[in-house]
């Protein structure tokens, strides 16, 4: 199979987050990645002839309409598909325009080679994936992930109390009701903080740093959960009160070498003793406060926690799953070694860092890189 793909993006930060998990990830794996949406079936066709692609990853609503269906199956193309709700009651979970077309299962059954998945919990899909199933497509489930090619922070030195990256221009109710009081709880128990997001931090009077870059190579991400003691991180409210999914820090916090404590109960499914899941908002404020009052050691279970998600819960393992349902069963394979041996280096990179902060001496990685 020639080792060369198509990644048409769909708009939104939590979507830019996953894509560049799955293009990161195929890249390290030797994969050509073109990102872009072609816009039309000649621009598509383009890219499949001339330049040789033969795996496109592609979504709901966003990139389903340029597909060429013909050259597609004449050149063996395979076709990974993030579906979106898709029934008869035009039922959401993100919102009204977050909805399949109803021509989508046409499309996907005219492919010879092709794969749905989405990262909508399969309990609800009786009731939101409804009409995928009754034209007879099969729906991998595929979580979010963390991605390891960007998790790697340049110290693992505590610089700060609490460390929280969101947005909530889309759920201003849990600003009002869980971050605002709970980071005017931390600032009047003399607690610090670093807050990256849009202006509703601004809004409710708390000081935040900006957005943060996540299409950088400066594993900014990675720096500021690692060198925090606690990391927050909250859901929508639909991912919490449908247990919809969980979202992508619920794997990043760790696999960087952070606390977290979450709103979502799901998450212990994922993580296990690998998280701290809060049951209300008394309860979450009372747990970001006590692990940053906690002053017990904790680089046990920082490496417990990076391990656990670079072996089970990164791009490399979704990759795995997509490749097995495609039938490749060779790029499944030599996708999963190298994700376990890309794990192991990771886990021993964290692990460089925790032991210089052990024994109180910088980390020195052109030092430790050279053993």
């Amino acid at each position: 199979m020639n080792k060369c793909a198509l990644y048409i993006p769909r708009p939104g930060g939590a979507s830019k987050m996953i894509q560049n998990g799955y293009v990161d990830a195929l890249r390290h794996l030797g994969w050509k990645v073109y990102v872009g949406d072609p816009k039309t079936k000649l621009g598509c066709i383009k890219l499949i002839e001339e330049y040789g692609v033969r795996l496109i990853m592609t979504h709901s609503r966003y990139g389903m309409r340029q597909l060429p269906i013909d050259v597609i199956n004449t050149n063996q193309v395979v076709v990974f598909v993030d579906a979106l709700p898709l029934n008869d009651g035009d039922l959401g979970i993100d919102g009204p325009y977050e909805m399949a077309h109803k021509n989508e299962p046409n499309i996907v059954n005219a492919i010879e080679s092709v794969v749905v998945h989405t990262r909508i919990e399969p309990h609800l899909w009786a009731n939101y994936m409804s009409l995928w199933g009754e034209n007879g497509i099969d729906i991998l489930h595929t979580p979010a992930a963390g991605n390891m090619m960007r998790a790697l922070p340049p110290s693992c030195a505590t610089l700060t109390d609490v460390a929280m990256v969101a947005n909530f221009a889309h759920r201003q109710g849990i600003m009002k009701h869980l971050i605002e009081p709970l980071f005017q709880r931390l600032t009047l128990l003399g607690h610090s903080y670093q807050a990256f997001g849009d202006e509703i931090w601004a809004m409710a009077g708390l000081a935040h740093n900006g957005p943060l870059a996540i299409d950088d190579k400066q594993n900014r991400l990675a720096h500021v959960y690692a060198t925090a003691r606690v990391c927050p991180n909250v859901h929508t409210e639909q991912q919490v009160g449908l247990q919809a999914g969980v979202n992508e820090r619920s794997f990043m916090i760790p696999l960087c070498g952070g606390l977290q404590v979450s709103d979502n109960p799901l998450v212990s499914k994922y993580l296990g003793e690998h998280c701290v899941v809060a049951s209300s908002v008394t309860d979450f404020m009372n747990k970001v406060v006590g692990l940053v009052e906690d002053k017990s050691p904790r680089f046990e279970k920082i490496r417990a926690g990076v391990e656990y998600v670079s072996r089970n819960h990164t791009y490399f393992n979704r990759l795995v799953d997509l490749f097995q349902a495609a039938g490749l069963q060779e790029q499944a394979t030599s996708t999963a070694n190298e994700g376990q041996r890309k794990a192991v280096r990771h886990c021993w990179e964290i692990d460089a860092r925790l032991s210089a902060e052990e024994r109180g001496v910088p980390y020195e990685s052109k030092v430790i890189g050279t053993a």
